[in-house]
């Protein structure tokens, strides 16, 4: 598995980290998971295309989440795609509602392949992809998921937004590699994110072999605090998520 990362900020504009999205590469297939505002721009700049996504993972409905998901819409209408494969907006238990109640009037989903609006259920698979997805706490307004994608041994999970909960290290259980929001530092914690003590708790707890922090708020300081905090809790490897970078799941050795 491989991908790109898209966007590491949040809903706050800034000319350094995009809003959220992620590429992931596995199993033949090419998934987006979220797309806040920019992220086709984003496809594009690491060489990728909306044209040749097979699916949408959708953490929660967010504008930073989903900024880009009527201008995708709008994108795969154009004239000229020739598309014919189906396309697959998975998202958290009532988005099927949401999809049809605030982005068909703007947007309707093309006619001239099969598209699809699906609420992720706790597991399910595509070919030979095993994917899982799990309640998180995050708003008191919407459904919230996480995203853990399993293929020839190789396992990545997306946190999405989420507070600390007792059942999220279980979830992210040995991941090769896990994407953590890390919104603020622990001084700042506020509710419905992590910070950046307790995402070094939870993939401590997990036994990760290696995280990435993402989705990060701008604090006062340095970036680096946030690896300060991270690494008094986890051993393992840790990084910053950084817009347009490349990243590769491999299995563990044994």
């Amino acid at each position: 598995m491989q991908g790109h990362i898209l966007g590491s900020g949040t809903g706050i504009p800034s000319l350094t980290r995009n809003a959220a999205g992620y590429h992931l590469e596995a199993g033949g297939e090419q998934l987006l998971i979220d797309c806040g505002s920019a992220t086709l721009l984003q496809l594009e700049r690491v060489g990728k295309s909306f044209r040749d996504l097979d699916a949408l993972f959708i953490t929660h409905v967010h504008p930073d989440h989903i900024g880009d998901l009527i201008p995708l819409i709008h994108a795969m209408r154009l004239p000229g795609l020739n598309r014919v494969k189906p396309f697959t907006v998975h998202g958290p238990p009532g988005f099927a509602e949401f999809f049809a109640r605030y982005v068909v009037p703007v947007a309707e989903p093309p006619a001239a392949f099969p598209w699809h609006v699906v609420e992720a259920p706790p597991e399910w698979t595509r070919n030979d992809l095993v994917i899982r997805s799990f309640s998180t706490p995050h708003s008191s307004r919407f459904q919230s998921r996480a995203y853990r994608f399993e293929w020839q041994g190789a396992c990545v999970v997306f946190s999405g937004d989420t507070d600390d909960h007792p059942e999220l290290p279980a979830f992210c259980q040995e991941a090769d590699l896990l994407f953590l929001e890390c919104s603020t530092l622990d001084a700042g914690k506020v509710d419905g994110h992590l910070s950046a003590g307790l995402c070094g708790r939870l993939a401590r707890q997990a036994g990760a072999k290696r995280l990435i922090l993402t989705h990060f708020y701008p604090i006062d300081g340095p970036d680096s605090l946030f690896l300060d905090e991270c690494r008094r809790h986890y051993a393992g490897p840790v990084s910053l998520a950084r817009d347009l970078d490349p990243f590769t799941v491999t299995p563990a050795p044994p």
